[in-house]
């Protein structure tokens, strides 16, 4: 079994006393930091082009949601047989 070997300096003081307040010029930074990320994201979403709705029940036109073999699909089944 190994004896511990205590070093012959004194321990490190450690005061008690907490800072006196935090850096405000750190808090306003990451402050503007954050409103500035915010009117960022805003300012490109609000650029995006608007959408046309789309009736979710009729749709657009039913014949084009629809699934149709053509002459591609069916060549594509064709080779996937085992």
């Amino acid at each position: 079994m190994r004896a511990r070997l205590r070093s012959a300096r004194p321990a490190a003081a450690v005061s008690d006393a907490a800072p006196a307040s935090p850096d405000p010029k750190r808090r306003r930074f990451l402050l503007t930091l954050g409103v500035g990320g915010a009117g960022a994201a805003a300012a490109s979403v609000a650029a995006l082009p608007a959408v046309a709705g789309i009736d979710p029940v009729k749709g657009d036109s039913d014949s084009d949601a629809r699934y149709r073999e053509t002459t591609h699909v069916r060549d594509y089944y064709r080779s996937a047989k085992l």
